[in-house]
């Protein structure tokens, strides 16, 4: 008798899986300085402040509101926006790898830096920078989110 699978289960595809997988590896509290349920409020109570911030930006570069033709200023949503906003603020990892693991270019990524920063500011976040220089690969990126592991005989 074939096995009843749940159709979530079915639906999920390998490049969602890896897409989720990816996520949660860059909002590791240990790279982002915050807990994932912090940084999920934040972006909740940002979104309108970006959309404003985008409006405002799209009417300086093209002298005329965004219309029904032009409702997007770049292809990360907002989550992904102010992800990369704080991992750039926290020193965690280079512009360069945030734009390929992403899928954009770095223009693109530094542009949408510049109004992450100014949310960050406006809601008061700050956060200390990571020691050591920010991530050049995947690899270096993992073993910044791991921390190290401290044993109860390694106290001084």
């Amino acid at each position: 008798m074939p096995s009843q699978a749940n159709p979530a289960e079915r639906d999920v595809s390998p490049e969602a899986d890896r897409e989720g997988a990816l996520t949660e590896l860059l909002t590791d509290p240990a790279l982002t300085g915050m807990a994932r349920s912090d940084f999920d409020h934040l972006v909740a109570v940002s979104e309108p402040y970006w959309d404003a911030l985008a409006e405002a930006a799209f009417q300086r570069r093209f002298h005329r509101p965004r219309s029904y033709l032009h409702p997007q200023t770049s292809s990360l949503d907002h989550y992904h926006r102010l992800l990369t906003a704080l991992l750039r603020r926290r020193r965690a990892s280079t512009s360069t790898l945030l734009a390929h693991l992403l899928g954009v270019t770095r223009t693109n990524l530094s542009n949408q830096f510049q109004d992450g920063h100014r949310l960050l500011d406006l809601h008061k976040i700050t956060v200390k920078p990571l020691p050591g220089a920010p991530a050049r690969t995947l690899e270096q990126l993992k073993a910044r989110g791991t921390p190290i592991e401290r044993h109860p005989t390694d106290q001084i």
